[in-house]
């Protein structure tokens, strides 16, 4: 019965030192156990080892403190490893950034805004607003080809789907491009919105024959 009890005190003492170790690591110098004075008397690290069931448990807290202190190590290592791939997503982007902006500078006077704006400026100076709200509408109907795709393929379509979401976003019917020009003309003074009312779906005028 002796034994259980010096047992159980024991488990629940070491349970702490075993707290203390991993938090502190500090080295464990005395211990306690029952007695009939004050309920604990202190014993040597030298007479308690000789206890083979409080050896086993020393040996088990210091098996779990090499477990723990290896998996800490494995911790610090991966975030080593992440912490070097994101540094190298930085410099991969600035790189990648630095290369666009030599390239569009290479390129700058080839691009489409700049063949439109060398066209553009042989029209009616009246006329250029109508051409450039034209631009304007293709490259929106551009930018939302370009999302209809992306998130194709960031849903997990597949890449014929991703580009019919690409041309059904990015097409123009031909009574889309009669309302525009209509709008536009109407918009900068070029027609009388009165007028172009009278145009079918079609661009026509109505025949009366």
């Amino acid at each position: 019965m002796n034994n259980t009890s010096n047992y159980a005190i024991y488990t629940a003492i070491l349970g702490i030192i075993l707290l203390s170790t991993i938090s502190d690591n500090e080295s464990i110098h005395v211990f306690a156990q029952s007695s009939t004075d004050s309920g604990f008397t202190i014993k040597s690290t030298e007479q308690i080892s000789k206890d083979p069931m409080v050896k086993s448990l020393l040996e088990k807290i210091e098996m779990m403190k090499q477990k723990f202190a290896q998996a800490k190590e494995n911790q610090n290592k991966q975030q080593e490893h992440q912490k070097f791939i994101e540094q190298q997503r930085v410099l991969v982007k600035q790189a990648l950034d630095k290369e666009l902006d030599r390239m569009h500078d290479k390129y700058k006077d080839h691009t489409p805004k700049a063949s439109f704006t060398s066209f553009v400026s042989s029209k009616p100076v009246e006329t250029q607003n109508v051409y450039w709200g034209m631009f304007n509408y293709q490259q929106q109907k551009v930018s939302d080809a370009r999302q209809a795709m992306k998130a194709v393929l960031d849903n997990g379509g597949s890449l014929q789907e991703a580009r019919e979401a690409y041309h059904n976003a990015g097409a123009t019917k031909r009574v889309q491009l009669v309302d525009i020009t209509k709008d536009l003309n109407v918009k900068h003074g070029l027609a009388d919105n009165t007028i172009q009312s009278t145009f079918d779906k079609y661009g026509k005028l109505p025949r009366y024959d």
